[in-house]
């Protein structure tokens, strides 16, 4: 596949603008870049991918294929567009998002202000082609795909009835009260197709929104520190920190991350943290048994919620609709193509919603956190 146009004119057009010294020092540094995006996209096929969905001949799995890419390429270029009419903003927003490999590049490079003015008064085909470059590599990246259409997955595993709910992007929502989990979605503002219930909270109070541990959420752009007394009980439990472009999954440090200045030191552009119960798989490797003894309840029976990323990088909300413990979770959701996933508040709180309706079938506890995904919509099941 060519994205380049065969028309030497243009070509020629392209590179041989009269610039001074400083410009033609500019393009020098983003000749690697050019060279690196438009390499890749000959050596890898685009593909993506929905979430895997074994043992369920009802389930609907999207693969846009080709076709698709090529539309959402389209659709990129239009964004971009967009973004060179005012190119010094274009810019740095593709340098400062960037997650692939060429991190590195950029972080190393020099690019003030007075370098992003320069770069502004370049003509403008050479001023997209770092925000198209950017837009590329992140749909190409290996690790994580946010772009994916959220759809609702009903599936058994080795007899394990589970709701998964997967694509789109990850978000958290942190309530004012306690609510039924369709509450909590509609009052957040956040247009989230989907959400599960999240975190644990305080039971002291039946309209408390108090957490277990310190929250930081999408919904409010609110820092919440943990209680002093509380944290020291979580230690090494997993703290999922979300930002726009990245998750990550990194034992709780009680003296380091009850500040929000502690979670930006392990990701800068996060946007929600929270501590969750516990990890049910690692690396694509479920938990055995023995790890949950520091887990009160994790050896009982009972409906479990969840949320992860599955091999294709894909984000997954869910719940079991067969009570089992947390270690048999575990062997499950392997066995579904989780490649890591964190227990959630569970029992009782365990719900589901999507599309503003509820997926379980009872009234669970009213519960004032939740992790969201927004996005667009399959249109099927």
């Amino acid at each position: 596949m060519r994205l380049i146009p065969k028309n030497t004119a243009f070509g020629y057009k392209f590179l041989t603008f009269p610039l001074e010294n400083k410009s033609k020092k500019v393009i020098t540094k983003l000749l690697p870049v050019i060279i690196y995006v438009f390499s890749f996209l000959q050596l890898f096929p685009i593909t993506q991918t929905a979430a895997r969905t074994p043992n369920n001949s009802n389930s609907c799995i999207q693969n846009s294929g080709l076709n698709g890419q090529i539309s959402n390429l389209l659709k990129t270029t239009i964004n971009v567009s967009k973004l060179a009419s005012n190119s010094q903003q274009g810019v740095k927003v593709a340098m400062q998002t960037f997650t692939s490999p060429l991190s590195s590049y950029f972080n190393g490079s020099n690019f003030d202000n007075s370098t992003l003015d320069l770069f502004a008064s370049i003509p403008s085909p050479l001023q997209a082609v770092v925000p198209v470059g950017k837009a590329i590599v992140l749909s190409l990246q290996p690790g994580l795909n946010f772009s994916n259409p959220i759809q609702r997955i009903d599936t058994t595993v080795t007899n394990i009835p589970l709701t998964l709910i997967s694509g789109g992007k990850p978000i958290t929502i942190h309530a004012d009260s306690r609510y039924q989990l369709e509450e909590v979605v509609d009052k957040s503002g956040t247009n989230a197709v989907a959400a599960v219930d999240g975190g644990f909270f305080s039971l002291k109070f039946l309209d408390s929104n108090v957490m277990i541990g310190p929250v930081y959420s999408y919904s409010t752009n609110e820092f919440v520190p943990g209680n002093k007394g509380e944290n020291k009980k979580l230690a090494g439990r997993p703290l999922v920190l979300i930002s726009s472009v990245s998750v990550k999954y990194i034992p709780f440090e009680p003296n380091k991350h009850n500040t929000l200045k502690g979670i930006k030191a392990e990701m800068p552009g996060v946007t929600d943290a929270f501590v969750g119960a516990a990890w049910l798989v690692e690396n694509g490797e479920p938990k055995p048994a023995n790890y949950f003894d520091f887990l009160q309840g994790a050896d009982g029976v009972r409906f479990r919620a969840f949320w992860g990323i599955n091999k294709e990088g894909v984000p997954v909300i869910g719940v079991s609709n067969k009570k089992l413990d947390s270690a048999n979770l575990a062997k499950v959701l392997t066995e579904a193509g989780i490649q890591d996933a964190v227990m959630l508040d569970s029992g009782a709180s365990t719900s589901l919603v999507y599309k503003g309706q509820s997926l379980v079938g009872y009234t669970p506890r009213p519960v004032p956190h939740a992790v969201a995904l927004i996005g667009s919509e399959s249109g099927c099941n």
